[in-house]
């Protein structure tokens, strides 16, 4: 009689088999921390009318609900130590749980401690009363923040459905502090904050479990489907959130066997996420488990039908809640092989041409996905990452990568001339401008020998097509001499401001000197989000799909580039080489700076605009100014008059500006036609100016308190729109007189109000130039740029 004991699914906990640190988990950090922030920032200005509200429902509320809120309020507390319990409980198979769980604490502690500090208000209150929200002692909310941090981070060893359990009760946690008054919405989103960056920061030190079935949970998977398999085993190679393994089947041979495990949906979940973010790949992102097995075997049978030979589908189907595909055993990969000969390259290519032939691509067709049969034929594996309608650009790709990959092995004449029979000429040709290293997949980019391998192959193809490779895009280059250019206009315009404004240094350094540097620490680091949110811009404006690391890079690279020349420049010609790697022309890189450029302006046309209009509910903002808002005005204008001039005087430098708005109109023309496009264009756009916005409350948080994150959005805004009339490289001292300029407007002294435009500036640009110089020479050595 079989132990019954071995089969029953886990109540509570899952099995700690292995280790993994998810994106999720990072992501988790980060947007906690970003929470903590903003709760940070709001706690620092006078209460709002939300908290207002709270405090005085919470005072109105009968003695009965205030009661049964209690007991809900408690309920989370009792839940963590329940399974905090529980965990210790069963110890010895969760090592890494008892490791995790003070670590989250911890750190919670330690940023509850941290916000309360920095926000002025000493030691939190442990066990603040009823109908006291929103006082400096309650933020934050110390229970929310150790019981979310605790929850949060038991959440990956729980069972699918305490795992829902775990947010709901972190859910109704936060809604009962806010009903009883212990914290209002912004203690209580703070001390959310604190606990979901403890819970993530926690995850990705320790680790959490790798969420896979074990062979005893996919055997019972695959009696329940009706296969008999023997000799189970797990593979070598295991790919994120998939189990993969081989057996032998009585009735179809060998097999493999792909598990999509219930425990394994986060898994799955951010991998796909990560892949939308980082390439924007579209291929799957909301695809259940079971919609990726289908997907693939239907990409399979396809082919299949095709007349391309691939491994035979024996089931695919949810079992025991477990997504399985069970497939025929590909013969050794070709990649195994110590030598491939003409008659392996023939039948490859043609199996290729049969693929695209039918509008299907393989996704990822490098050498181990490709096997030979015992009658000569090529058979195509493992159509996870497969197209049914592929885009030209897909099928080109797909050749350029197969080409390289074979020309490593036998050499780019051979590896060319098998192509071209089997394609034609259009088709090969077609795939030049995809020959880029940049354009490779993980397995194929470092193999040695890659460099000399790609101007071989893109010779061969030209000398028998005649049809030469696109040019490489030319970078303007910079030196010593153009920092010290550089150096000299920063010191002229700090002169310049200093003199018309009658700026007092010794004001500015006394600012510096009793500044919070905690606060302009972290508008430091948020500042960098915004080279996030421009790359997902550049993403929205191209077609192909695009990596999302080296985007980042090319925003610090634009930023060094504006040292020497304009930021458009520099950012048309790093974009133009860049995306050339993708199969993109020059007029692709123009467009998508040209939307860029006008996206952001009118991101900053509304915000100012809207600024305007609520102008009266801005209690500090007085447009009217005191003497150094009027002086600051005056060099501004005087600054916007000698553009003008420069422009009526100088023909050539008018007819550049009137091409640079056809060109930009004809853009937004082509970006209308797609509404999501624009929406994410617009969105990131919005998003970069309003992540500026919170490292500038930081500054003046750090440096002269009082500035509201309404107003420090204002100022941003309309400084970028004023740095964008006059091309100085970097914008220095012009975007610090439109900076310095907008703090006096919202009632910033003129002396603190220069010192955070500088803070702000070498946030934002002086020190992301630094960095820039070293993201310049990566770039160009993983060949991302000429």
């Amino acid at each position: 009689m079989p132990d019954r004991t071995e089969h029953q699914p886990r109540r509570f906990f899952v099995n700690d088999n292995g280790s993994s640190r998810r994106p999720v988990d990072l992501a988790l950090a980060v947007l906690g921390t970003l929470v903590a922030v903003l709760s940070m920032l709001a706690v620092a200005n006078p209460p709002g009318q939300l908290d207002a509200t709270v405090r005085a429902v919470a005072e109105d509320l009968p003695d009965w609900v205030a009661n049964v809120f209690d007991a809900v309020y408690a309920l989370g507390a009792v839940y963590a130590v329940v399974a905090i319990v529980l965990a210790v409980a069963t110890a010895g198979r969760r090592g890494r749980l008892m490791l995790a769980l003070p670590v989250a604490v911890v750190i919670s502690v330690a940023g509850v401690l941290l916000c309360s500090f920095l926000v002025g208000a000493g030691w939190p209150d442990l066990a603040p009363d009823p109908v006291k929200a929103s006082s400096p002692d309650t933020f934050p909310t110390v229970r929310v923040a150790a019981t979310t941090a605790v929850l949060l981070t038991l959440r990956p060893w729980l069972v699918l459905a305490y795992r829902r359990l775990s947010i709901s009760i972190v859910v109704v946690l936060c809604i009962a502090a806010w009903i009883i008054g212990t914290g209002g919405p912004t203690d209580v989103i703070g001390a959310l904050g604190v606990g979901m960056a403890a819970a993530g920061v926690a995850l990705v030190l320790v680790g959490s479990p790798g969420g896979h079935p074990d062979l005893a949970q996919v055997a019972r998977s695959l009696a329940s489907l009706g296969v008999d398999a023997a000799d189970l085993r797990f593979a070598e190679h295991q790919p994120w959130g998939t189990r993969v393994l081989h057996a032998v089947s009585t009735t179809a041979g060998p097999v493999v066997i792909k598990v999509y495990g219930r425990d394994a949906t986060d898994a799955h979940r951010s991998a796909r996420w990560w892949r939308t973010l980082v390439y924007r790949d579209q291929s799957a992102p909301d695809a259940t488990r079971l919609q990726l097995v289908e997907h693939e075997a239907l990409v399979t049978i396809l082919a299949e039908r095709a007349g391309v030979a691939v491994p035979a589908v024996v089931a695919a189907a949810s079992a025991l809640g477990d997504a399985v595909l069970v497939l025929g055993r590909p013969p050794t990969p070709i990649g195994s092989s110590t030598d491939i000969d003409d008659a392996t390259l023939r039948a490859t290519w043609t199996a290729v041409a049969r693929l695209h032939a039918a509008g299907l691509t393989h996704g990822r067709l490098i050498l181990d996905r490709v096997g030979m049969s015992p009658d000569g034929t090529a058979v195509l594996s493992d159509f996870a990452e497969g197209r049914i309608a592929a885009t030209e650009a897909e099928r080109n790709r797909e050749v350029a990568i197969l080409l390289i990959a074979l020309a490593l092995r036998v050499g780019a004449d051979r590896a060319t001339d098998a192509a071209l029979a089997a394609l034609g000429t259009e088709q090969v040709a077609a795939a030049q401008p995809y020959l880029q290293r940049a354009a490779l997949p993980r397995e194929v980019r470092p193999q040695p020998g890659v460099k000399e391998t790609i101007p071989a192959v893109s010779a061969a193809i030209s000398e028998r097509t005649g049809v030469d490779a696109p040019p490489p895009a030319p970078i303007q280059r910079f030196g010593w001499r153009d920092l010290a250019q550089t150096a000299l206009i920063l010191v002229a315009a700090y002169a310049l401001l200093s003199t018309l404004v009658g700026l007092d240094w010794q004001t500015v350094l006394d600012t510096w000197q009793h500044a919070n540097w905690a606060w302009v620490a972290a508008g430091l680091v948020i500042a960098q989000g915004t080279a996030v949110a421009d790359s997902i811009s550049t993403m929205s404006a191209v077609p192909s799909r695009l990596p999302l690391w080296p985007l980042v890079q090319i925003q610090y690279g634009i930023k060094t580039l504006g040292l020497a020349v304009s930021a458009s420049v520099g950012r048309l010609a790093l974009n133009t080489s860049f995306l050339r790697r993708y199969g993109e022309g020059p007029s692709v890189a123009v467009s998508a700076v040209a939307l860029d450029a006008a996206a952001a302006s009118l991101c900053n046309v509304i915000v100012v605009a809207l600024g305007l209009l609520l102008a009266d509910q801005m209690p500090d903002l007085d447009l009217a100014g005191p003497g150094d808002l009027e002086k600051l005005m005056a060099a501004l204008a005087l600054a916007i008059v000698v553009s003008v001039v420069t422009l009526v005087a100088v023909p050539k430098l008018r007819r550049k500006i009137a091409e640079a708005v056809r060109s930009t109109w004809a853009s937004l023309k082509v970006v209308t036609a797609n509404p999501a496009r624009a929406l994410l264009m617009f969105g990131t756009n919005l998003a970069s100016l309003l992540i500026t916005g919170i490292a500038l409350t930081c500054m003046c948080a750090g440096l002269n308190p009082g500035v509201s994150y309404g107003e420090a959005v204002f100022v941003v805004g309309a400084a970028a729109l004023f740095s964008a009339l006059i091309p100085v490289p970097g914008n220095v001292g012009v975007a610090e007189a439109a900076l310095a300029a907008g703090l006096v407007a919202v009632g910033v002294p003129s002396g603190p109000a220069f010192a955070i435009a500088v803070t702000q500036r070498i946030a934002t640009s002086y020190l992301p130039d630094v960095y820039g110089g070293w993201a310049l020479r990566w770039l160009r050595k993983e060949d991302y740029i000429d």
